[in-house]
């Protein structure tokens, strides 16, 4: 049965085109001149390097039908660096993991090479002369001409020539003239440095790129062109499907005029179809080929440019859990007798040239006009229009079901914009509601406390009792402290006056109380019931600090962290998002009192990282991109020194003590979220508390810079071996909306700071526990913690 979430063909199952063969410009009689041409001895030398490429000469021949047949049942995937394709109903994959285990070469990482390495240094002669004499240009067809009489050459000469030619005449051959790179003389000047060159790497990247870079239409064709080294591909197959061995045909030299026959292995193509039409017998596929436990040079073949595919990870998940393939999983595709196919141009001998024929020239005026239509592509003919017309149908109906797609995707992100409108008006109109009511009850409240009436306060409820409501001493009894003592009618006119201007000193105050209880929830029925809800939103330390914010302070937290008084007011209610300064002072704070304890045995694995420091990251992105050797990538000074700097304060460094990294991320510069960096895991997490305004799928383009630079970040400090060592491909992008949500965007940089926080202490399990409810409380104890760190505890009264 088809699953939707696995990646589709590129052509329809049993509909692909015929094609005749894949042109290569490798020839594999090149293995077998270097195999005559140098001694045992200096084989040996070699072998380390290509050993196990000289062996390929005795394995099946190359098959250009076979490997157009394998690129014509590719997978449509989004990987840059590998690709699928399906036999038998089963998928197996080819990437440099495979390149590498068939033939034996080096596919690590590509080094930064010295530039004396590749480019003759000033004042000395070019090592081309020594090798090449006088020749302006050197091909590998003149190459198999100097190996052919060998003897005529010294020892250090033919190795040369055997390294140059199994290089750019055999792997990295880009036509059949192509001329021998000038940089890879003056490399193989030190023949070490030249043998321990990636070079399966180099040749894997070549081939990949042209078999990425064919369209449709080419792979329809009779022919298509490949360079590198596509019998990689065909050598793939042979190791994934071990019956294929049983078609071999009989031993031949198919590459005669040769007097010492070299024997090759042939493959029975017929017995390959019917291996691959095969339904009443299962046919045994490997998906990804075993390696042997000996085998070197693949401990890193990741790409720093690779992308995630979720259908490749499905296929690779179902190969976990040992799911069994069948023909019918992997559906949709194009049919191969509809692609339209540009016939090739006749050509006439004439003499010794050849001379296009007439017959279809067409003006340029027509070309430019075909050109600028867009119409030249789909010129249809007498004997090809059902074709052509099927042809536009296809191509009618994908870009029909694409504007449907992106229709659908436009009328659901603009009835969401529409359904957060309304909620925010909803939200409004009932906070202006609330506040009207309070206003009004304050309002009344007041006039009874000046008239002195016992006037029951219509706001209030009854007693359960039944009883008549307090009059003048019970709200009197609200606007005291807890502890101060009633004061007779005598007292009260004597400090009436005092007591007036205490109440309208401090009654924004209670307002701001009053709003903060209605905020958390609590209800209260009497005076002592507000007097308690009151302190418990606001403890007496909180009090204090309210009095001791001047408009003159100024609260310096080093690093250029300075926070004046409205700024520190501003962390008990909300902290802004266009304000980052104030939400890396929270992180520093927060940072000293839970990884800075006494036994560091009890801290936990995490650390907590300013927002600056992602701004930093998001400068250097775009010179990161534009970047081709990533790894060569030269990070800020002053953000390698900070990040330094802290290893050196705490004495712990990432891996060997710290598994998780945190840091508030600044949205649209309106909403906080918080961003973990999973070291171990390699991957990024994102706690949201407004997950409902911006889909994952939006958010991940906006957090790719940390994706993709962390792991050469993490490379460029290695503090340790862990971090040397640390693998560079991008980190994976998952992000956790069943967080607290907030009501609120204000409510933001709190809850960002709370999801850090109870990760940090309890993982996931404490995490859940948050909620918006405690943001006000856990606010203020921040704010005090802040001024405390300056100036010292605070003493309660």
């Amino acid at each position: 049965m088809a699953d939707p979430q696995l990646p589709t063909r590129l052509f329809a199952d049993r509909e692909e085109p015929a094609g005749d063969r894949v042109n290569m410009y490798f020839k594999l009689n090149t293995i077998k001149v270097v195999l005559k041409a140098l001694q045992p001895k200096e084989l040996d030398i070699i072998r380390p390097c290509f050993g196990k490429l000289l062996d390929v000469y005795s394995k099946p021949v190359f098959s250009g039908k076979l490997a157009h047949f394998l690129l014509t049942r590719q997978l449509d995937v989004v990987k840059r660096h590998e690709i699928w394709v399906v036999f038998a109903g089963k998928p197996v994959r080819f990437s440099l993991r495979e390149f590498g285990l068939v033939t034996g070469l080096n596919c690590g990482p590509l080094p930064a090479l010295d530039r004396n390495l590749v480019k003759c240094p000033p004042g000395v002669t070019p090592y081309w002369f020594t090798l090449f004499g006088g020749e302006e240009s050197f091909t590998g067809e003149m190459l198999l001409a100097k190996l052919r009489r060998a003897k005529s050459l010294t020892s250090e000469l033919r190795i040369k020539y055997a390294c140059l030619l199994l290089v750019d005449g055999f792997l990295c051959r880009r036509s059949f003239h192509m001329k021998i790179p000038k940089e890879h003389v003056e490399m193989i000047r030190d023949l070490d440095v030249f043998l321990k060159y990636p070079w399966g790497r180099y040749s894997f990247d070549m081939t990949m790129q042209c078999i990425k870079s064919r369209s449709l239409n080419q792979l329809a064709q009779a022919t298509v062109a490949i360079q590198g080294f596509i019998h990689a591909l065909v050598l793939v197959l042979v190791e994934a499907v071990p019956a294929v061995r049983s078609a071999v045909g009989e031993i031949t030299d198919p590459e005669s005029g040769d007097e010492d026959v070299f024997p090759v292995i042939s493959l029975k193509l017929d017995k390959v179809w019917d291996l691959d039409k095969e339904t009443k017998v299962e046919v045994d596929v490997l998906s990804i080929i075993p390696a042997p436990e000996d085998v070197v040079g693949l401990e890193d073949c990741s790409w720093a440019d690779e992308v995630r595919d979720p259908g490749v990870e499905l296929i690779l998940q179902k190969i976990e859990e040992g799911a069994k393939f069948n023909r019918g999983m992997f559906v949709g595709g194009y049919r191969g007798a509809y692609v339209h196919v540009e016939p090739p141009p006749s050509e006439v001998k004439k003499g010794k040239r050849k001379v296009r024929s007439q017959s279809g020239r067409v003006s340029s005026k027509s070309k430019k006009l075909k050109v600028r239509s867009g119409r030249s592509r789909h010129t249809p003919s007498d004997q090809n229009s059902a074709a052509f017309l099927a042809s536009v149908k296809s191509e009618i109906e994908a870009g029909m079901k694409e504007a449907r797609g992106d229709l659908f995707a436009h009328v659901a992100v603009e009835l969401k914009s529409m359904e957060l409108r309304l909620e925010k008006s909803f939200k409004y109109s009932i906070c202006s509601a609330v506040a009207d009511a309070l206003q009004a009850k304050n309002v009344v409240q007041k006039i009874i406390e000046e008239v002195g009436v016992d006037i029951p306060d219509p706001y209030q409820q009854p007693p359960p009792n039944g009883s008549a409501n307090p009059g003048r001493s019970s709200v009197t009894q609200q606007k005291k402290p807890a502890g101060a003592t009633n004061l007779d009618a005598s007292s009260e006119e004597v400090d009436g006056s005092t007591s007036r201007d205490e109440d309208s000193s401090s009654s924004q105050t209670n307002e701001e109380l009053s709003t903060t209880v209605a905020e958390a929830g609590e209800v209260s029925s009497g005076g002592n019931d507000v007097v308690e809800a009151v302190e418990f939103a606001s403890s007496a330390k909180f009090k204090k600090l309210v009095d001791l914010l001047t408009p003159t302070i100024e609260l310096d937290f080093g690093d250029g962290l300075v926070l004046n008084e409205s700024e520190m007011r501003a962390v008990a209610t909300s902290i802004p998002p266009d304000n980052p300064k104030v939400m890396d002072v929270c992180v520093s704070v927060l940072r000293e009192s839970l990884f800075k304890s006494v036994d560091p045995t009890t801290d936990p694995r995490a650390d907590m990282l300013p927002c600056k420091f992602n701004g930093s990251l998001a400068l250097m992105y775009s010179k990161f991109k534009k970047c081709r050797r990533k790894d060569t990538f030269e990070f800020d000074a002053d953000l390698l020194s900070s990040v330094t700097a802290r290893f050196t304060s705490h004495g712990r460094k990432w891996l060997e003590s710290i598994d998780f990294l945190y840091s508030p991320f600044n949205i649209d510069k309106n909403r906080w979220i918080a961003v973990m960096v999973d070291l171990p895991s390699h991957s990024l997490s994102v706690f949201d508390s407004t997950a409902d305004v911006r889909r994952g799928s939006r958010l991940k383009p906006e957090l790719d810079f940390i994706c993709d630079m962390f792991p050469y970040l993490v490379r460029k400090l290695g503090a340790n071996d862990l971090m040397t060592s640390y693998p560079l491909h991008p980190l994976a992008f998952v992000r956790h909306t069943t967080v607290a949500q907030a009501t609120s965007r204000a409510n933001t940089g709190m809850l960002s700071i709370l999801f850090m926080e109870a990760h940090a202490l309890g993982g996931f399990e404490e995490l859940d526990r948050v909620n918006e409810s405690g943001v006000r409380e856990r606010a203020e104890q921040l704010a005090v913690e802040l001024y405390e760190h300056c100036c010292g505890d605070i003493e309660e009264e």
